[in-house]
């Protein structure tokens, strides 16, 4: 290496660290035209393209990266990272045990190639083995909070709270401003009168002025006076923090009214054939509206031994996305509803089942648990004629309110709705207009199951519940809480408890709060 190349490597090591990506980039375009072979220089390339969101255009410079230099597990476990985050769990997973083996050799260790490597096995579901790199992670370098938040994270999702919490509290105590690290300590509960974190959080919350932190720290307030049940100083917090994000999103209910009205007019009235389709019945999916028993279901279905939980997979929806062919910013929307008319549904089948190997294949059958699949029941059942589908039905009143409760991916435009009560209603009453009309078309395919009902008679209703899924009864099924399968959403602490009825009537602690939901309601269902 030219000591020029050097200090021009050195200088994008730099910039890129300071995120001035178009200095970064010029440096190594440089380097490039002195020398082609330059891995490194593909390889900061590829993070610039990483940090504006260009996975594709990552994905293809990190592999020439790897062309060039094929024994480096840092390139390896970006590729693993880039390849989990694009939803190609498949490739995601080569690349990760390549990355796993050789950091295995290696007598010294880079805990930032350990935590990027975790990082991957996350996103592809597997935090068993994330935490392993996680753990490696922080005891090569114990001082980077994000490696601690990382660790808590699968901690939780493995069921172990005690060292997620002490995950947690590290990271901030490393970063008093660590927003999601709040937040995500509050969600492990224990709070009480004598041990809380209001007044920290309360200065934070005035503190900062940047929607997304006000979010993090509005819900842990919200949690936590919930806890003390103080709950107008619950939905003080949860109201001021949500309608100030809301004014810097360009959303509009009207935006998913007319989605919601595409998918029945495109199915209202004319069956779809299901002849065309992928032949395997594998699938079972559970959708719903989020927060209305759907990991309940879940556990119950996958304490079967002939079933895996694949967990919330975006696979299908990102699959339709791409045959659809669409150019719209959203996964799905009006647009790419009409432009299914020229999907191959027997290839989007086969491309499902296929895509999603990393994690399934192990037994007969699996669980996708993507609530919001409940858009593409049509398209699930033209591609897997063969697959079961559980729908959740909730109390309207409960589903609205722990809508509005939940702290979804800050940035994921699925889940606007849920920024404003009124909107949360409108969505539900879309959501059951749209199950109904699953029903009526797919009696034999799609299955809707009351939440009330089952936590207050599961054995009952589990057996009907695994008898749709043409599975054998099991005793075993109605124990969720010996169910070991990690679980990622925010339903984690409550799964690991037996079944029970403790959410019921959850909403009447903001009756003050819910006139208009209630009128609403009133004047489009009977609740």
């Amino acid at each position: 290496m030219s000591n020029t190349i050097k200090k021009l490597h050195q200088q994008a090591q730099k910039a890129l660290n300071q995120g001035l990506y178009q200095q970064a980039h010029q440096h190594l375009i440089l380097i490039l035209q002195q020398d082609k072979y330059f891995a490194d220089a593909y390889f900061l390339l590829a993070m610039i393209a990483s940090a504006h969101h260009n996975l594709t255009k990552a994905i293809e410079l990190i592999k020439q990266a790897n062309v060039l230099a094929p024994k480096n597990p840092e390139y390896l476990s970006q590729l693993a990272k880039h390849y989990a985050l694009e939803n190609n769990h498949v490739e995601a997973l080569h690349f990760a045990e390549l990355a796993a083996k050789l950091i295995a050799k290696l007598t010294v260790q880079s805990s930032l190639t350990l935590d990027t490597l975790g990082v991957a096995y996350s996103q592809m579901g597997l935090h068993e083995k994330a935490v392993k790199f996680f753990k490696k992670s922080v005891a090569i370098n114990d001082k980077n909070p994000n490696y601690f938040f990382n660790l808590g994270a699968s901690l939780k999702f493995i069921g172990d709270f005690d060292g997620a919490k002490k995950a947690y509290e590290k990271t901030i105590s490393m970063a008093p401003n660590y927003y999601k690290g709040h937040s995500a300590l509050t969600g492990l509960g224990g709070i009480s009168k004598d041990c809380n974190h209001i007044p920290l959080l309360e200065q934070l919350f005035e503190k900062t002025q940047h929607a997304d932190d006000r979010l993090y720290i509005g819900h842990a307030l919200a949690r936590e006076y919930e806890a003390l049940k103080d709950f107008d100083k619950a939905f003080h917090y949860l109201d001021t923090a949500k309608k100030f994000k809301l004014k810097q999103l360009n959303y509009s209910i009207n935006e998913d009214k007319a989605l919601f009205k595409s998918l029945v007019s495109h199915f209202k009235g004319s069956k779809p054939s299901l002849s065309q389709g992928f032949e395997s019945d594998e699938a079972i999916f559970v959708v719903g509206m989020p927060r209305s028993g759907t990991t309940l279901v879940e556990r119950i279905i996958s304490q079967h031994t002939d079933v895996t939980s694949a967990g919330e997979l975006q696979h299908f929806g990102l699959l339709v996305k791409k045959m659809a062919k669409t150019a719209s910013n959203r996964v799905i929307d009006t647009e790419t509803v009409t432009a299914t008319k020229n999907i191959n549904f027997n290839e989007l089948g086969k491309a499902y089942i296929e895509n999603t190997r990393a994690i399934t294949g192990k037994t007969a059958r699996f669980v996708d648990k993507m609530p919001l699949n409940v858009l593409y029941v049509g398209f699930i059942l033209q591609a897997l004629p063969k697959a079961k589908i559980i729908c959740l039905d909730r109390n309207p009143l409960d589903t609205i309110v722990s809508n509005f409760r939940q702290l979804f991916s800050v940035n994921q435009s699925y889940y606007s709705y849920a920024y404003d009560l009124k909107s949360t209603t409108e969505f539900y009453l879309l959501f059951k207009q749209l199950a109904e009309l699953w029903l009526e078309i797919f009696p034999e395919n799609f299955y809707l199951i009351n939440y009330e009902k089952l936590v207050n008679d599961p054995l009952s209703e589990a057996k009907q519940l695994i008898e749709f899924c043409d599975l054998s009864w099991q005793e075993q099924c109605v124990d969720i809480h010996q169910n070991s399968a990690p679980v990622a959403t925010a339903s984690a602490l409550q799964v690991r408890s037996p079944i029970n009825n403790r959410s019921i009537g959850n909403w009447k602690k903001y009756d003050a709060y819910l006139d208009d939901v209630k009128k609403s309601l009133a004047t489009n269902i009977d609740t």
